[in-house]
């Protein structure tokens, strides 16, 4: 690939205006994710073919890409009004305007992909997950629905459907949808912390704990697994067990104050003076991931 850059570099450098050359550079350039340099051919493209809407679409993408969302819009939209039946053309501008979190712009874009192609799942998923964030479940979950009905193995709208199920309480449902991700993708640790968490909701310590157990073990560093396995574990007096888990956390994330902070809480219900205030120090020592006030854990360290 390195080879036919150089190639299509020179023989722009011997004929600039040899624009064949010049679109073939910008698509390799596009595809190896040398985004600046394609940036570059694509402008002088454009400046000679300014209404060529593949072109004003492409530019969109490298903008993107380059987190410029205020001009990958105006790409996109410049490639919608050229060429306005385009479902591409849309279904990228739908996912820039959720970008700028401009959710009913989006929307309307991918109801009109819809409208051209009633199987687009990617667009049936997204309007899914802008009812999800308006608060609208019962949309959202209409929309997700139709999404893994359409491709099954999306895990990922399985997942956010398991989420709405929760979030409207109907939790058995929640927990086939989040058992059926795991089915697909057994390796997806936040299935197994949302599994868990429902399992503790419900009062099934066992349950709860073997899924934490599989959350951290697939991803030492999900914090909130570990601080909801410490919390069971303290409540259900197994204090070791909890102080165990509780070094194995900062093991995995020693730079984490939250998980100093619970740590030390595990050691004052224990009796563990000296480890609590070592903790309890390490936390403050960690103020930027800590959420407990500062002030707080000083008054503590002060009536130990």
């Amino acid at each position: 690939m390195k080879d036919r850059i150089t190639e299509l570099q020179q023989i722009i450098h011997n004929d600039p205006a040899n624009f064949k050359a010049m679109r073939e550079l910008a698509g390799i350039l596009m595809d190896t994710g040398e985004n600046e340099s394609a940036l570059k051919a694509l402008l002088y493209l454009i400046k000679i073919f300014p209404d060529e809407a593949k072109l004003h679409y492409n530019l969109g993408i490298i903008y993107e890409k380059l987190r410029q969302d205020d001009k990958a819009i105006s790409e996109y939209q410049t490639a919608t009004r050229l060429e306005p039946d385009d479902p591409d053309y849309m279904y990228n501008l739908g996912c820039a305007y959720i970008n700028k979190k401009e959710y009913e712009n989006a929307k309307v874009l991918f109801l009109k992909v819809l409208n051209i192609d009633k199987e687009d799942s990617n667009s049936m998923f997204h309007i899914g997950m802008i009812n999800s964030r308006l608060n609208n479940s019962e949309e959202a979950i209409k929309y997700l629905e139709n999404t893994i009905s359409i491709n099954p193995e999306d895990t990922i709208a399985r997942f956010y459907l398991a989420y709405e199920y929760k979030r409207t309480g109907r939790q058995e449902e929640a927990l086939e949808q989040y058992n059926k991700v795991i089915g697909y993708s057994p390796d997806y640790s936040w299935a197994y912390f949302n599994i868990a968490a429902i399992y503790w909701e419900n009062g099934d310590v066992v349950n709860a704990i073997e899924n934490l157990d599989k959350t951290v073990e697939l991803n030492p560093h999900d914090t909130k697994a570990y601080e909801l396995f410490i919390k069971i574990l303290l409540k259900e007096n197994n204090d070791q067990g909890a102080f165990a888990v509780a070094r194995k956390a900062l093991q995995d994330n020693p730079e984490n104050g939250d998980l100093y902070y619970t740590a030390a809480k595990v050691c004052k219900k224990i009796k563990d003076k000296q480890n609590c205030e070592k903790f309890l120090k390490l936390a403050l020592q960690n103020q930027s991931t800590l959420s407990v006030s500062t002030k707080d854990i000083r008054q503590e360290l002060k009536t130990l």
